[in-house]
C-alpha cells in the first residue's frame, strides 16, 4: 500500500499522483466523505460502477452503460475490459 500527502489548493482541487492515475487509467474519481470516521475515500469511477453490477452478458452491460452520461470511448473501454472479467456471462452458457 502506498501513501502520499496531498495538498488542497485554494480552489479545493487536489492533485492525485500521476502514477496512481495511470494505474487506474482514468481521470474521473469519486470522493466520499464520512463524518463519523472523519475520513475521505477516493475511488476511480470505473471501479465504483463495476462494484454495483451483478453477473450479466456483455450486451446487457453495454446497454446499461449507454443509459448513463458516459462517453462512447469510455463505454467501449469498460465493455472491452468487462468481457474478460469474471462478471461477464457468455449468453451461450445461459439456461433457457
Amino acid at each position: 500500500m502506498e501513501q502520499a500527502t496531498l495538498k488542497i489548493f485554494g480552489t479545493g482541487q487536489v492533485t492525485i499522483p500521476k502514477k496512481w492515475r495511470d494505474f487506474f487509467n482514468t481521470d474521473t474519481l469519486k470522493a466520499v466523505f464520512d463524518q463519523k470516521t472523519k475520513s475521505i475515500q477516493i475511488k476511480p469511477i470505473k471501479m465504483l460502477e463495476l462494484e454495483n453490477f451483478i453477473p450479466m452478458t456483455s450486451q446487457d452491460f453495454k446497454e446499461g452503460l449507454e443509459e448513463s452520461n458516459f462517453s462512447k470511448d469510455f463505454i467501449k473501454d469498460i465493455v472491452d475490459g468487462f468481457k474478460d472479467s469474471s462478471m461477464c456471462i457468455n449468453k451461450n452458457n445461459l439456461k433457457k
